[in-house]
């Protein structure tokens, strides 16, 4: 054995010594800090990674929605929060402040989509640290004409608009004629003329293509030249006269034993709800004969106010000439609206004949006023007021162009009579039309501008009169300037046939505020025949030799009877409908098991439609009807139908077509799901835009739920060339705003409207949306005015997921 040397042994001792240290204390060196007892395991906040799907192809502005992620790999509540979008824990509401999460809860995010085209937006989710991005990238642009629209129809959801959501032919489906009138049957014989080519004309019309009647304007004034001057009181009708001569209406009405008389009353149940009206001459006190060598007072004085005497007669006319309700049996219905005067500016203002000498719209508003007052203010010999079953309103407006001359057209004119005569109004008597060729140019209503001018309307009379006031449409269509002066042609009728169904569309999207609107398609009216060749452009019916190919005097439908034809069968209530393109207008409805979804295309190019139905469940399709309302290489409208097993994947809706799609289920459709449009209105209005000054609105008292979506909308009245992409925010919140809106480009390479005038519709996120709410808008250029600032919320049931496939 060998022993170790004396420094051998030190060293040994001291190893020892550390080794003692190192080990057999180690436990005292913890003793501040015990080691964690067995049943208490330590925190864990950071999850598992995550991923979400990215998006592309998706149409600009569009809302969308990710896949849900499952959050794992932590035992606690751990932070959560998202940047440029928002997220929905648990299928909670949706939210953009920080928030918490647990193991096992789903997350889904959902954001905005750019408003260009191939752009891509990120919402970035972070939790416990580890984030994910969701991208959403837009289609696109597309360079051809047959890009697919994505349009959705929820069959199963009502859809509700001021609690309106049916179908009313009598308001929507009609034409300007009353039952009495003898076009239906005057000329049906032999003896009497060139007869109608169908002897029974009006039933098959009315009955076969469900169509009411709508206006009268003849009427009133045939019976006044029929009556004399009171003797004792110059300027006014003879009463007694006007009670004879209305007895005897009266009595032929209901007694009547002509073929005209029998059909009146067959059809009385089409005629429940006419308008009448005056035209300017001889209504306007000028001196004009009334038919029967006097004229109607010019007086004007607080006791007399002018026009009084022409309310007069209005009011003896409503009462002696009509059914008076309850009790009484004879006479047809009375008319439910007074149109003061028909569009009394053109030839009283604009243009005033010598006699005229011309006047102001002040006085013309002033004289609306008088008359409502002389109406309301008769009584019957028991002194009882008889006349509060009638609405009355003007003024019956040809041109609503608010945006001419910078706005003064409508300063001087719509909200002069706002202003004048509103609170005496019972409603807004408007007129629409299309102009597809007037001067070498093609100014347009249907689309964006036709909704800046209901906005405008809408927003100012609230304003001023504390409510919307109602709209009759008593005049909607086309002028086709080009063609006027010319023989009939299919190709003209064509051109009105468009603007009927787009304005159409636009129309039924107040069906709250709307009482009636009326194409403007009369019967024969021979009466505006300017000549031997040369008939009245907007009519029914047409001699058979005014066609090319066709010859004999007999009266037929002309091409304004396809019109009808198309809508025949539409009915029932209304669904929820959308469509990524504001240039595919649609609209859907529900009766029992059958649904009817309507397409009109305001591009001048055909667009490919990809149609989803929703909502059905389990319920088979059985059978497609098709109705085609398109136009030949010539221009002449074609009317198809075709019937098919099932809906094609995709269709096609040709240039300015309409389609009407009828589908029939096994079973009925329930309606288990709603959607209630509600529209509110901003502070203030026709505000003008300096560049890069912030417009500032309120919007107040807005209901907001948990599910819906809501739409930003801005009037807006510019020269051509200035934008119409403003910044926008809603509480803080930047929205896109797309660089479409509906209908066609005003400008039109130079051809089109004098100016741009328009509605631009902004999506808005609903949880943006507060009970009062703040909209900041800023344009980077001077000039033009914001007209209105509205917002439209829809409250749903339950979720959409637009364009979902």
């Amino acid at each position: 054995m060998v022993c170790p040397s004396l420094t051998g042994r030190i060293a040994l001792a001291f190893l020892s010594l550390v080794l003692t240290a190192c080990n057999s204390d180690g436990d005292r060196a913890d003793t501040k800090q015990p080691p964690p007892s067995e049943d208490k395991v330590q925190q864990d906040t950071q999850p598992d990674a995550f991923t979400f799907g990215a998006v592309s192809d998706a149409e600009p502005g569009s809302q969308q929605v990710s896949n849900a992620i499952t959050i794992t790999g932590i035992n606690t509540s751990t932070d959560i929060s998202v940047n440029g979008g928002e997220f929905s824990i648990n299928d909670g509401p949706f939210q953009n402040s920080t928030g918490t999460v647990n193991s096992g809860d789903s997350v889904v995010l959902r954001l905005i989509a750019s408003a260009d085209y191939g752009a891509t937006v990120t919402a970035t989710l972070t939790v416990g640290g580890i984030s994910a991005e969701f991208r959403v990238t837009t289609k696109a642009e597309s360079t051809n004409n047959e890009d697919t629209v994505k349009v959705d129809v929820n069959l199963n959801m009502r859809h509700t608009v001021g609690g309106e959501s049916v179908f009313d032919r009598r308001k929507f489906i009609n034409i300007h004629a009353s039952n009495t009138e003898q076009d239906w049957v005057g000329n049906n014989s032999q003896s009497a003329g060139a007869p109608n080519e169908d002897p029974d004309l009006m039933t098959n019309f009315l009955e076969g293509y469900d169509v009411y009647l709508g206006r009268d304007t003849g009427g009133m004034k045939w019976q006044l030249s029929l009556l004399p001057e009171d003797p004792s009181r110059p300027g006014f009708i003879d009463e007694t006269a006007a009670k004879s001569n209305g007895g005897g209406a009266r009595w032929n009405y209901t007694t009547g034993t002509s073929t005209g008389a029998q059909l009146a009353r067959y059809h009385e149940h089409r005629a429940t709800d006419m308008v009448v009206g005056g035209q300017q001459h001889p209504y306007w006190p000028n001196g004009d004969d009334t038919g029967m060598g006097w004229s109607f007072s010019t007086a004007d004085s607080e006791e007399e106010p002018f026009g009084t005497a022409v309310g007069h007669y209005m009011a003896n006319f409503l009462y002696e000439y009509f059914n008076r309700g309850a009790g009484d049996t004879y006479g047809q219905p009375k008319p439910v609206f007074l149109e003061v005067m028909n569009e009394p500016l053109y030839d009283l203002v604009d243009f005033p004949s010598d006699k005229d000498k011309g006047t102001t719209p002040e006085e013309v508003f002033k004289f609306h006023n008088a008359v409502a007052d002389a109406v309301r203010a008769f009584r019957d010999p028991w002194d009882q007021a008889v006349h509060d079953n009638v609405l009355i309103g003007g003024y019956t407006v040809a041109f609503p162009d608010f945006e001419k001359n910078d706005f003064n057209r409508w300063e001087e004119r719509d909200k002069l009579f706002i202003d004048i005569a509103g609170e005496k109004m019972d409603f807004l008597s408007l007129h629409f039309y299309d102009f597809p060729d007037i001067e070498g140019k093609r100014k347009l209503r249907r689309g964006s501008n036709l909704e800046a001018t209901f906005d405008m309307l809408e927003q100012y009379t609230l304003m001023a009169t504390g409510e919307r006031m109602p709209f009759l449409i008593s005049e909607f269509g086309a002028t086709v300037h080009s063609m006027m002066n010319q023989p009939w042609s299919p190709e003209r009728d064509g051109y009105k046939l468009r603007a009927f169904n787009g304005l159409m569309m636009n129309i039924l999207e107040r069906p709250d505020q709307i009482l009636k609107s009326i194409p403007f398609i009369t019967v024969k009216a021979e009466w505006g025949r300017q000549s031997e060749t040369v008939p009245y452009t907007n009519r029914l019916m047409r001699q058979k030799k005014e066609a090319d190919t066709e010859s004999g005097d007999s009266w037929v439908y002309t091409e304004l009877v396809k019109f009808y034809q198309l809508w025949a069968e539409v009915k029932g209530t209304r669904v929820d409908s959308w469509a990524s393109d504001l240039d595919v207008q649609v609209n859907a409805y529900v009766d029992g098991a059958t649904a009817y979804i309507v397409l009109n295309n305001l591009e001048e190019e055909t667009s490919i439609l990809d149609l989803a139905t929703l909502g059905t469940g389990a319920n088979p399709l059985q059978e497609v009807t098709v109705k085609e309302l398109s136009y030949n290489d010539d221009g002449i409208p074609v009317l198809s139908e075709t019937t098919l097993e099932q809906l094609p994947e995709k269709i096609t809706l040709k240039p300015e077509a309409t389609l009407v799609l009828q589908l029939n289920y096994k079973e009925n459709i329930t309606l288990d799901e709603e959607n209630s449009e509600t529209k509110y209105y901003a502070d203030k209005y026709k505000q003008p835009i300096e560049a890069k000054s912030k417009l500032q609105f309120a919007i107040s008292n807005v209901e907001v739920s948990d599910e819906g979506e809501a739409i930003l909308r801005l009037g807006i009245g510019r020269d051509h060339g200035k934008s119409l992409t403003p910044s926008v925010t809603i509480n803080g919140h930047k929205v896109s705003v797309p660089e479409d809106y509906q209908g066609y480009d005003q400008y039109y390479d130079g051809k089109g409207r004098d100016q741009f005038f328009g509605v631009i519709e902004i999506p808005v996120a609903i949880e943006y949306l507060t009970k009062d709410n703040a909209v900041e808008i800023k344009f980077p250029d001077d000039g033009g005015y914001v007209s209105t600032t509205t917002l439209q919320v829809f409250s749903t049931s339950s979720a959409i997921n637009r364009g979902v496939r």
